[in-house]
């Protein structure tokens, strides 16, 4: 026979078990919309901005972005992109900065990319972003152009990274090159 007190020991449990089941299938539901607008979110701005790699304006692309979309991309992106930028006008016409556009990968953008989802985790997702246009010339790939990383705060996504097939990224690329243009 039970004691009085493993009865409510039990139902203790039993009511904690009770209460934390919810809010476990509440965050994998919050998780699975999340992917959805996650990757709504990338594919949108992509159909935004790879009609914009295809014209001649003098400036990068991903500078027009920039200053267009900034609060589409985490400070610290904004900040080396940049420097990156700011860095390359300054060296007259010596390169010294990036010279591929680093939101798809590539020195010769396609019209059109498909973001395709990768992983949700918490308020974090990744993209994979494909080169999908019908009149691409370049040669099909097995990988992603390239993997967005993105974060969400206060209810809005945005770019924190971008990696690449070669297991570089945006971030990274840009620090060193940084350090090595302070170098003597």
């Amino acid at each position: 026979m039970m004691s009085s007190d493993t009865h409510r020991s039990i139902a203790l449990c039993c009511l904690l078990i009770g209460i934390g089941l919810p809010s476990a299938r509440g965050q994998q539901s919050a998780q699975r919309q999340r992917g959805p607008s996650c990757l709504r979110f990338a594919q949108e701005f992509y159909d935004w901005y790879a009609p914009i790699t295809q014209k001649e304006m003098g400036t990068p692309a991903w500078d027009i972005a920039l200053q267009k979309r900034r609060d589409e991309f985490g400070a610290p992106l904004v900040r080396a992109l940049k420097a990156d930028s700011e860095a390359q006008a300054r060296a007259k016409g010596e390169l010294v900065g990036l010279d591929f556009d680093p939101f798809v990968n590539s020195q010769d953008p396609a019209d059109h990319y498909e973001a395709r989802p990768r992983a949700v985790k918490g308020t974090n997702c990744s993209v994979e972003v494909w080169r999908a246009s019908p009149n691409d010339t370049a040669e099909k790939s097995a990988k992603p152009a390239v993997i967005a990383e993105l974060a969400l705060a206060k209810g809005r996504w945005f770019f924190v990274n971008f990696r690449y097939p070669d297991e570089t990224d945006l971030l990274s690329l840009l620090r060193r090159q940084d350090e090595n243009r302070r170098k003597p």
